[in-house]
């Protein structure tokens, strides 16, 4: 039995002990961290002798004829692989969606660091820390350094025995690859959950489309345009190192393997030749170092986040993305894929949504790096040897099946997700959501002109509270996220929950008090009402008619705008160039205005009662709204067609407090007591979470198993 199909019976067998026992298989993962571990101890330091090795070998000639065809491979995979990126939008159904607050819209854009990432500093530490770019550049040195010395056959013949025996090892390791393939498997499926699996069913099969289009026909047809070889030899005997590579996740450990096979095939094709073979040793590495096309294509994740989230890509944003992404993936895509969200301003939370879709998609991404890593190698070395056969007629073959394939797929994915309704999702879970906190006691709404005003100035509110027995809260309605009716006609909101939770703190009922924001000083004043709860933000003009509690929240200052012209308002700069754009500016807030004076030139500003004015019947006769990126993300989840934009680099935020009565000072120290408290015990951070964030209340539940919901062996 071959070692490919050990590897995948354990693999089969991986999923269904995954399925079987669920969660509680999760500790057999130590022995797939072991199996890994094993794997990865000899390959780093391979990559490091076999770079000094090959290239020290060469002469300095070949050494650059070397190096300037491998480059030219490389670009051109790398260009195929970069257009796959640009035709993968073309996938996806044209709906436009709003997205939840996220704290990516307000967090200053990371700045990778090439530097340590491709400057060994302390090779040491790149070795040990496995910054295989570091590390790579690092051995090209002592290499390029090695080629012009005179008596270096004996450090020569060192390299290459220790070469060898690390190869070797790495053989004896793999032996082990059906245990470690079985262990990693069962705690992947055992812990996977398919919950989120599903909402990225439309990303998985654009993935494959383009995954089987770079894999399994391109690079191994391209390769037998340009070698006098069949498919079925450059694919056929590589099937062992493909399979492993995908069952590990990892195609670094096959490496070694790879290598061999390489060696097989420039064997083949230039067996005459002693320069080629070697030249493997040197350009497999130097293939693991680079991004390959199966590394590239991971930056569809980042196009699919932009769909998702309602994030237009503009024609000017392209070529900055796909350059930082080609040289971000220099390093690890748990670097690469938080910048780059971070880069276009989409929603970092997505990156959890990343980590789940790797588990599958990183897999079939290792056989096209497997693919790529193989045929670089064999056909660089060939053509150093100059036996490369290019066949015109074979690369229109290839070019017409890889184009009809990519055809095919996008317009049957297109097609079979045409009624996927992106954009209502969000509204829906966010105008359906119920209290996080509801109370169990008893809540009235009651109009302002029904209440007696109580003329006492010498009475806190706290103390008529516990008089009457009931908390008056005064709210304003429609004041999205905060105060809201939902679909089924509750009153719900993050100051709605807050209100229940002080009503019962306080052992009082609850009455709810719809006013208007003229209303509030005397409203207050009069002790109809004692308190506000509806996301207040304090201003100084407020100030001088109530007084403010400590702030429970901090709003940030942002544009609302149609999806289109998102880009004209995200720097200071692209601000600066606007000229005599018309701001709608929430009449509550008109400080608003002084804020955004220095940013614009000649603005027409206007106030505008509500939100919904700019977002309904009067968006189009203002290029923007200025208002809160908290609340605008709320209101977009209802018109999908707008988005939150806020500026770089200069944030502004405005803090959000309950007014209480001028002169009421027991009761705006109770309250800014009671705000510690929540804050403490986590109740403020747990309401933005579920009403700003659009964070799920509900526990998880164990994963489906067999075991479990089947047999009900176990609890």
């Amino acid at each position: 039995m071959s070692l490919a199909t050990q590897v995948l019976i354990g693999f089969v067998l991986g999923v269904a002990a995954g399925v079987f026992f669920g969660e509680l298989i999760a500790p057999i993962g130590v022995v797939g961290d072991a199996f890994i571990g094993l794997l990865q101890m000899t390959v780093l330091p391979y990559v490091f002798v076999s770079l000094i090795y090959g290239l020290g070998r060469l002469s300095s000639g070949n050494a650059g004829i070397l190096v300037r065809r491998a480059i030219t491979l490389l670009g051109i995979l790398w260009s195929v692989a970069l257009s796959f990126i640009v035709i993968m939008p073309l996938a996806y159904p044209q709906v436009e969606a709003g997205s939840y607050f996220s704290t990516s819209l307000v967090e200053p854009s990371p700045k990778f660091d090439f530097i340590n990432l491709f400057i060994p500093k302390n090779p040491f530490n790149s070795l040990a820390t496995g910054t295989v770019p570091a590390v790579v550049v690092f051995a090209l040195g002592i290499g390029a350094a090695l080629i012009g010395i005179e008596n270096k056959q004996q450090i020569l013949d060192a390299l290459d025995t220790i070469s060898t025996s690390l190869s070797r090892v790495s053989k004896f390791i793999a032996r082990l690859s059906p245990i470690g393939v079985f262990a990693i498997t069962a705690r992947a499926a055992g812990t996977l959950d398919v919950a989120e699996l599903q909402s990225l069913e439309i990303y998985f099969a654009t993935y494959l489309v383009f995954w089987f289009a770079l894999a399994i026909w391109f690079l191994p047809m391209f390769a037998t345009a340009l070698l006098p070889l069949k498919y079925r030899e450059i694919m056929g005997p590589a099937r062992d190192a493909l399979i492993t590579a995908f069952a590990t996740g990892s195609v670094f450990v096959v490496l070694p393997l790879l290598a061999d096979h390489a060696k097989v095939l420039v064997r083949k094709c230039a067996p005459e030749s002693e320069r080629a073979p070697s030249a493997v040793d040197v350009l497999i590495p130097l293939a693991f170092a680079f991004p390959g096309p199966g590394e590239i294509l991971i930056l569809g994740f980042i196009v699919f986040a932009a769909w998702l989230s309602g994030v237009a890509i503009s024609l000017a944003q392209w070529p900055g993305f796909l350059i930082s992404g080609l040289f971000s993936k220099f390093g690890s895509s748990m670097v690469a894929i938080p910048f780059l969200l971070d880069q276009l301003r989409i929603p970092a939370d997505l990156f959890q949504l990343y980590v789940v879709a790797n588990v599958f998609t990183g897999r079939f991404g290792m056989v096209a790096s497997g693919a790529f890593i193989l045929m670089f190698g064999a056909v660089s070395a060939c053509w150093l040897a100059g036996t490369l056969q290019v066949r015109k007629n074979r690369l229109i073959v290839v070019a017409g099946g890889t184009a009809a394939i990519v055809l095919v797929g996008v317009l049957g994915v297109r097609l079979f997700f045409a009624d996927v309704a992106r954009g209502d999702s969000g509204n829906d879970d966010f105008m359906s959501r119920e209290l996080m906190m509801p109370s169990s006691l008893q809540v009235t709404v009651r109009e302002s002109e029904t209440i007696e005003s109580n003329q006492d100035g010498s009475e806190s509110a706290l103390q008529r509270i516990r008089s009457r027995g009931t908390l008056r809260v005064g709210y304003r309605d429609q004041r999205l996220p905060f105060t809201f009716r939902n679909t089924s006609g509750q009153l719900v909101g993050y100051d709605i929950d807050l209100a229940h939770v002080l009503a019962s703190d306080l052992g009082v009922q609850l009455e709810l008090v719809p006013i208007k924001v003229s209303q509030t000083p005397q409203l207050l004043s009069s002790g109809a009402i004692d308190v506000v709860m509806s996301g207040a933000v304090v201003t100084p003009e407020r100030a001088v008619e109530v007084e403010f509690t400590r702030a429970y929240l901090e709003e940030t200052v942002a544009f609302v705008v149609r999806d289109h012209r998102r880009n004209e308002f995200m720097t200071r700069e692209s601000l600066n160039k606007l000229d005599g754009i018309r701001l709608a500016v929430p009449s509550n807030l008109p400080q608003l205005r002084e804020w955004v004076q220095p940013l614009l030139t000649d603005p027409q500003m206007e106030l505008v009662d509500s939100p919904q004015e700019f977002v309904t019947g009067e968006g189009d006769a203002y290029d923007a709204l200025l208002f809160s990126a908290e609340a605008g993300s709320a209101w977009t989840l209802l018109h999908p067609e707008f988005a939150v934009v806020v500026p770089q680099p200069t944030i502004h935020r405005v803090p959000v407090a309950f007014p209480v009565a001028p002169g009421d000072d027991r009761m705006r120290t109770f309250l800014n007591t009671w705000i510690d408290l929540k804050r403490t015990d986590n109740t403020l951070s747990r309401l933005s979470d579920y009403w700003i964030l659009g964070k799920s209340n509900q526990p998880t539940a164990p994963r489906w198993c067999v075991i479990r919901d089947v047999l009900h062996w176990v609890d």
